[in-house]
C-alpha cells in the first residue's frame, strides 16, 4: 500500500469505529508524532490547548488513548497503536454479527407484535428464478411456527427444482415450522404425502379441482402469490388480504379430510 492508502484505510477504520474527523486527525498526527507534548500536539494541529485535550477524551471514551492515566506536568500524550483499532473494529463486527443472527431468530416474534392499523398494504412483484429462489428461502428467516401452502405443487417444484425444495424443507425442520399443504393432484403431492410424517407436513389433495399453474403461501403476516410460468412472485404484505386468504384456505381444508381407513376385521 502507498503511504496514502495507508491512511485512507486507517481514516475509514477510525470512523466506522465512531470518531469524528477532529479526533481522527489527532490519532493519525499523534500516531507520526509518537510521544510528544500537548503543546507541540497544539502547534501542529493548529488548535488551542483546551480543544487538543477535549480531543484527547474522545479518543480515551472509545479506548484509543490513556492520557488521564498518566502523571500531570509530565505527562506526554501518545495514542494506542493501529492493533487497538484493529482490535476493536473486530469486536464491533463480532457485535453486529450477535445482534444480527439475534434479529433474525427474533423476527418472526417481533413481525407477530406488528400490527398494521392504517399502515398501506405494500406489493412487491419480483421476477425471474433468481428473485423467486430468494423470496422462498426467506421465508424461513420470517415464519417460526406454521407455512401454509395451496396450489400446483408439480409447477412449483418444476421450477425451483427438488434439490431446492428438499434444501429449504431441511431449513424449515432445522427451525420447527411446521406445513400444512392443499394441493392439485400430481406426482409431486404423491412424493410429498410419502414424507410427510417425518417432513413435520400434512398434505391434502384437491381431488375435483380444475387444473392450474398457481399457488399461494402463507408466513407470518405476509402472503405469496407464486406463478411459476413467468417466473414471477407477487408478495402482499396485509394482514387483512392474509386474513381472508388463511380463511379460505382453512375452509377448503377442512372439504378435504382424507378418508377414514375402515378398521380389519380379524
Amino acid at each position: 500500500m502507498t503511504k496514502k492508502q495507508l491512511k485512507e484505510t486507517l481514516y475509514n477504520s477510525l470512523r466506522e469505529l465512531g470518531l469524528t474527523d477532529h479526533e481522527s486527525d489527532l490519532y493519525v498526527t499523534s500516531l507520526s508524532l509518537g510521544p510528544t507534548t500537548i503543546s507541540a500536539i497544539a502547534k501542529h494541529m493548529n488548535l488551542a490547548r483546551p480543544n487538543v485535550y477535549k480531543l484527547i477524551a474522545g479518543l480515551e471514551e472509545h479506548g484509543l488513548a490513556k492520557f488521564s492515566e498518566r502523571q500531570k506536568y509530565t505527562r506526554t500524550f501518545v495514542v494506542e497503536p493501529p492493533t487497538a483499532v484493529l482490535g476493536l473494529i473486530r469486536k464491533k463486527k463480532e457485535n453486529v454479527h450477535e445482534l444480527d443472527h439475534g434479529l433474525v431468530a427474533a423476527m418472526p416474534d417481533l413481525l407477530g407484535m406488528y400490527h398494521q392499523g392504517e399502515t398501506p398494504t405494500k406489493v412487491k412483484v419480483l421476477v425471474g428464478q433468481g428473485q423467486y429462489l430468494k423470496l422462498f428461502r426467506g421465508i424461513i428467516e420470517e415464519e417460526n411456527h406454521e407455512s401454509v401452502f395451496f396450489g400446483s405443487a408439480q409447477d412449483f417444484i418444476g421450477l425451483v427444482t427438488w434439490e431446492v425444495e428438499n434444501d429449504w424443507i431441511k431449513m424449515r425442520l432445522k427451525h420447527g415450522i411446521t406445513m400444512r399443504s392443499l394441493l392439485l393432484p400430481s406426482a409431486a403431492a404423491t412424493e410429498l404425502q410419502k414424507s410427510d410424517k417425518e417432513q413435520l407436513r400434512e398434505t391434502r389433495v384437491l381431488q375435483s379441482a380444475a387444473s392450474f399453474a398457481t399457488s399461494f403461501q402463507l408466513f407470518s403476516n405476509k402472503a405469496i402469490l407464486w406463478q411459476p410460468k413467468a417466473p414471477l412472485a407477487v408478495l402482499i404484505e396485509d394482514e387483512y388480504i392474509v386474513q381472508m386468504l388463511k380463511s379460505v384456505f382453512d375452509y377448503m381444508w377442512t372439504q378435504h379430510r382424507p378418508p377414514v381407513q375402515p378398521l380389519a376385521i380379524s
